[in-house]
Formats: C-alpha cells, structure tokens, sequence
C-alpha cells in the first residue's frame, strides 16, 4: 500500500469521526499505532503534507525543496514497513507525490506535469489562517467558541444526550473531575511530547498542553477534555 493513500485513509476517518467520540478514539488508537510510534512514518507522514501545500517559495527553491523532498521519502519508505489500512474509499489525495516517490510515472511527460503541478502548489503564498486538518491534535484540542445550544444542535443524537446530561449533573462533583481530568491529560500529553520525534507534532502536542492548562471548568470544557482524555488511553 502506498503511504499517500495510507495518509489519505488516515486524515479522512479523523475528519469524518470528530464528533462520534467512539470512533474517533479508535482512530486515533490506529493513527499511534501505524504512524507515531514509528519515527520514520512520523517525519514522512509530515512530509507528504508539506509537498502538498502553499510554502511562498521563488520557483528554484521549489524545485530544490521538491527534489530533497522526495528523496528523503524514499530514504523514510525503506526504513520502513507500510501499514495496510483497509477502507472502501478509492480516492488519494497525495498520488501525485505517490508517483514521484514510488517511481510509477508511466512516461517523461508525465514526470513533467506532475513535478509541475506540485511547484505550482509550492510557490503560491503561505495561508495564514490555514485551517489543518492533518494532525490529529489539533482536532483533538479545539476549542469550542459557540453557545451552548448551537453547539449541542451540530453533534449526533448520542453525542447530545451525553451534553444534555451533564447539564443536570452537579456542577460541583463535575468541577473536581475536571481539575483531575486537566491534571491526567497533562501528563499524558508531555508523555508522548517526550517520545515524539517530529518538532511540527511535537509544537502542536505542546500547544494541546498549554490550552489544557489555561481551560476553566464549564460543560463544554469538560466534555472535551474528557474525550480528549479517552483518547490519549494506550
């Protein structure tokens, strides 16, 4: 399985899953277990994201930064043992870079367009206000600006009813698990910041730590960080 259709996978079932909390801790269990726990996957899985998006480069850094790019791919890939991942979606966003890497390009014109095409993505200007989806953190640590029940209108059915009991749970009992469940996300965090290799990951990781900390106690707080805390479990 090539790794682009393997990111591909992995991005699009943490996208789709961000609301069902069931879900969404058994991807993020798979996204542990096939890409951070191996340091080579890590770097490569940030890899592909950088070649596919807007870096503000003139056009002979582009090729440069295109060129090491793959090559470094290629070194990560045979270090390395691809996880399968099976789901019924055909599609890859990253077949581009796929058949750079892989060397599947069936002619020069081909090799061509495609090198083309990623240099066109690389020098169009950095998105201030690019809004990430390919680090599972980030979606893991959002926060939740909204009122109350506009929020609670967007979940699914379960996710509401577990929101609407909380509301008629004591706020007191609840105020106490939630200094202990800030206290627990914390030290998982740090953890896997000490055994992350990647400094983009390990920034973001740093970041979920540094809002864990500062989050004061309300319901929706504490449904987040409750989640958030289920989702760091082994």
């Amino acid at each position: 399985m090539k790794f682009g259709r393997v990111k591909t996978i992995i991005e699009n079932n943490l996208s789709e899953s961000v609301k069902d909390k069931k879900i969404f801790k058994e991807n993020i269990k798979n996204f542990k277990k096939h890409i951070l726990k191996d340091k080579n996957l890590s770097k490569l899985y940030v890899l592909y994201g950088d070649l596919s998006k807007p870096r503000g480069l003139t056009e002979s850094e582009a090729k440069t930064y295109l060129d090491e790019g793959i090559d470094w791919a290629k070194k990560l890939i045979s270090k390395s043992k691809i996880p399968v991942i099976l789901n019924k979606l055909d599609n890859n966003e990253y077949g581009n870079i796929d058949k750079l890497v892989y060397e599947s390009t069936k002619s020069i014109e081909e090799l061509v367009e495609i090198k083309k095409n990623i240099l066109t993505v690389l020098v169009q200007p950095i998105k201030i206000n690019e809004n990430k989806i390919n680090l599972p953190i980030s979606s893991m640590v959002k926060v939740v600006n909204t009122k109350v029940n506009e929020y609670i209108n967007s979940l699914n059915e379960e996710t509401k009813k577990e929101i609407l009991s909380l509301l008629k749970e004591d706020k007191n009992k609840l105020n106490a698990d939630f200094i202990t469940l800030k206290s627990d996300t914390e030290k998982k965090l740090f953890e896997l910041s000490l055994t992350e290799t990647n400094a983009e990951v390990k920034e973001k990781i740093l970041k979920a730590i540094d809002k864990v900390k500062t989050d004061k106690f309300d319901i929706l707080n504490y449904y987040e960080i409750k989640n958030l805390n289920k989702s760091l479990n082994g």
